[in-house]
């Protein structure tokens, strides 16, 4: 165990939902998911949050890895061009979720504020050859799907819980084409997988393969782990 600096910004950013049609995302260093974040156990974490100063919006962060008021959300509150840090203690080996906590949280997490902290154990986790990120979130926009320019954030749709795109790493196709996940034959491969929402869960499945292995919520220890398992 040691000391860690981490540092997020929160980034306003339009890009493409799917070839031709905009979206304005909200994100942690201009991507979604957020950065993945990986820490030992006992690992003392300073995590500073700046907000760019062309935001439109106050952002914060709250990590579900955080033992604490608000996972950290009510030290990190900041405005456009603001900055502010809290120090916690990674207590609890796992997987876990971290997202924008300013209200409306959930119209944070529905523009693309959410990302994955891995707490590994003492000693880390066991070597493979591939590790890979995904997490899945949905959309909620104005206009007709498919039709070309840019859409903008639809929050009746989001209340309806009637999302018009669910997603993988915040676009249609994300990991299709020069996004594949690739990996030679005979490769151990361990996937990191999250569900940012903030309303549709998931029942992840690779079509033509069993998980050997499965940390069922994110709970990494091998007293918990399950065996053989299609969907999880």
């Amino acid at each position: 165990p040691t000391n860690v600096t981490i540092t997020l910004e929160a980034q306003e950013v339009v890009a493409e939902i799917e070839g031709g049609i905009t979206h304005k995302y909200w994100t942690f260093n201009g991507t979604v998911p957020g950065p993945f974040l990986r820490v030992l156990k006992g690992d003392t974490i300073e995590l500073h949050l700046k907000n760019r100063a062309d935001s439109g919006l106050g952002h914060s962060i709250d990590l579900h890895a955080v033992i604490g008021p608000g996972g950290g959300a009510v030290y990190t509150d900041v405005g456009p061009g603001e900055e502010k840090a809290f120090k916690f203690q990674a207590m609890r080996e796992g997987l876990y979720v971290y997202h924008c906590a300013t209200a409306p949280v959930d119209m944070h997490i529905a523009h693309g504020m959410y990302g994955l902290i891995l707490v590994e154990p003492q000693g880390g986790l066991p070597s493979v050859n591939r590790e890979f990120y995904a997490m899945q979130g949905d959309l909620y926009t104005i206009g007709a799907r498919g039709e070309a320019g840019h859409h903008d954030f639809d929050s009746l749709e989001m209340q309806a819980m009637n999302p018009d795109y669910v997603v993988f790493n915040g676009r249609v196709g994300s990991l299709r084409g020069t996004g594949t996940l690739k990996a030679d034959k005979g490769d151990i491969i361990r996937i990191f997988f999250g569900v940012g929402g903030p309303n549709i869960v998931s029942s992840f499945h690779i079509i033509g393969e069993i998980f050997d292995w499965v940390y069922p919520e994110g709970a990494v220890s091998t007293s918990t782990r399950l065996a053989n398992i299609q969907t999880t």
